[in-house]
């Protein structure tokens, strides 16, 4: 009988805990990958970034045990890195993406979007009006179920009682205003989103939304049509802060300005976001808002998936807690995001609908800080297709910032 070498043994065992630890480790890594779930969208907006962090996150954790890891990025940079992605032909990095308008339209069109998924949604199926335009179209675009909408927006201006007691109601009226007070009024530049629905609003109140809403998206044939309203933002440039030589980049720049003193109307998107900034004291406890007689623009904003995400299942999943009746009404809180839900409020329970209405009437302290929903509603007005508004953006750069 052979003598056993106990030295080659222990090698062998050596190894095989080696190849173990090394397949244990690997194992473990993709155990981990698969339960988590990225989440890219803009990250300018602090009271959003918490809401996701410590409401969303949370729920998904405890309701689907997936990890969610919010990315905060630039559209046109997600656009970009979805783009390049996908010419490798390999599993991505991104799995949801927060997006509407024009950006959805060019993720569409080049084939950058999984789906259609919409169905797959438990929670779309049960509480949203799938067949409704807010489910439908965006920016006048079909979203043929590549799209879940998330909340809903209608764009405001707020302004400081102390410092002007009777806003502008009109675009008359902001001319007038802006004159008599130059350097006092500011908007941001087309590219932001903000900026570009402020442009919108005036050309809805000279030119009017039915005049432009089917217009073929051909440059020359949409420069002619808005022309009264180019000219206009080209004569108000002057009194502009810092005399229109130059613009905010976004809305959280103007939020400062405002914040500051430097200038007495702000604007966005968001119609109960002076809400939370009067509660935080960042802005004056007189802060009210206010939109055109003429009305606004109002859309709907979504959630969608990158056509190689790498966590599919998990993005399903995470879409789907995002349309909870317990998350749409955490983040309709006023005191959050405020951001408006896309439910169908008469698929809600009672008991769901008690909650909702708790969470967006505001305290009798900051009940002028924001309009309700029923006014707003009032004022509301569609956009445009997203074609459109790119055309309206190149426009304004040409026209009214490089003046040419």
């Amino acid at each position: 009988m052979k003598k056993v070498n106990v030295k080659v043994i222990l090698v062998l065992l050596a190894v095989l805990a080696v190849v173990a630890t090394l397949f244990f480790n690997k194992f473990n890594d993709s155990n981990k990958k698969s339960n988590t779930v990225t989440i890219y969208g803009w990250g300018g907006d602090v009271r959003v970034n918490e809401w996701i962090d410590t409401e969303l996150t949370p729920y998904v954790k405890e309701n689907y045990d997936v990890d969610v890891v919010r990315v905060p990025m630039n559209i046109d940079e997600i656009l970009m890195k979805l783009t390049n992605e996908k010419k490798q032909e390999t599993s991505g990095s991104i799995d949801v993406i927060w997006l509407n308008g024009e950006n959805f339209y060019y993720a569409k069109q080049y084939d950058l979007l999984y789906g259609p998924f919409i169905n797959k949604i438990e929670n779309a199926n049960k509480y949203v009006d799938l067949k409704g335009p807010e489910a439908s179209v965006d920016f006048g675009y079909p979203t043929e179920g590549y799209e879940a909408p998330w909340g809903k927006a209608q764009f405001v201006f707020v302004h400081d009682k102390n410092m002007l007691e009777q806003p502008p109601k009109n675009s008359a009226e902001l001319k007038e205003f802006v004159m008599k007070n130059p350097d006092k009024f500011t908007y941001p530049e087309a590219t932001d989103f903000v900026g570009s629905a402020f442009i919108r609003t005036v050309i809805y109140d000279i030119v009017g939304y039915e005049n432009i809403k089917d217009l073929p998206a051909d440059y020359e044939v949409v420069k002619k049509a808005i022309e009264p309203a180019m000219e206009y933002l080209k004569e108000i440039k002057p009194y502009l802060w810092k005399e229109g030589t130059t613009y905010p980049k976004d809305s959280a720049q103007l939020d400062g300005l405002y914040q500051d003193g430097e200038i007495y109307i702000a604007m966005d998107y968001n119609a109960n976001k002076a809400l939370s900034k009067v509660i935080d004291k960042s802005w004056s406890k007189d802060t009210e808002t206010f939109v055109w007689e003429k009305g606004t623009p109002f859309n709907t904003h979504y959630l969608a998936i990158a056509s190689n995400a790498p966590n599919l299942e998990n993005a399903l999943k995470l879409i789907d807690a995002a349309l909870s009746p317990a998350m749409q009404t955490s983040k309709a809180k006023l005191s959050s995001w405020g951001d408006l839900p896309v439910l169908s409020y008469e698929k809600l329970s009672s008991e769901e609908q008690e909650k909702l209405n708790i969470a967006m009437t505001p305290d009798d302290e900051y009940k002028n800080a924001i309009l309700s929903y029923e006014e707003l509603s009032k004022y509301k007005q569609p956009e445009v297709r997203a074609d459109l508004v790119a055309v309206i953006e190149k426009i304004w750069g040409d026209v009214v910032l490089f003046d040419k």
